[in-house]
C-alpha cells in the first residue's frame, strides 16, 4: 500500500473540522488553511461530540500505527505527509480536547 487515506473516520466529525479552516481555503492551502491551536480547538469543541472526536482521533491513530504505509493522505485535509508527522499532529490534537 503506497498511503493511507484517513477521509473515511475524519468525515464522521468532518463540521468540528471545518470549523478549524479559518486561516485560507483548504484547496489553496492545504492543511495550513486550519488552526489547531489550542484556543481554536477549545473553542470550535464547545459546539460538538468532543467524545465522537476523541474517539475517532484514537481510531486514526490505530490505523496508523497498524499501516505498513508510511505516508497519510487525506482529501479533507488536502494532505499527503509522513505518517509519524500526522500521527504527532493527532496527538496534539487529543490533548487540548
Amino acid at each position: 500500500m503506497e498511503h493511507l487515506n484517513i477521509d473515511t473516520l475524519l468525515k464522521k466529525n468532518e463540521d468540528f473540522w471545518k470549523s478549524l479552516e479559518i486561516h485560507c481555503l483548504v484547496e489553496c492551502c492545504g492543511i495550513d488553511a486550519f488552526a489547531f491551536d489550542k484556543k481554536n480547538i477549545q473553542k470550535e469543541s464547545i459546539n460538538h461530540d468532543v467524545s465522537d472526536i476523541q474517539n475517532n482521533l484514537k481510531l486514526i491513530i490505530k490505523q496508523i500505527d497498524i499501516t505498513e504505509s508510511k505516508k497519510i493522505s487525506s482529501d479533507l485535509f488536502n494532505l499527503y505527509e509522513n505518517k509519524k508527522v500526522f500521527k504527532n499532529r493527532i496527538n496534539e490534537i487529543l490533548k487540548v480536547l
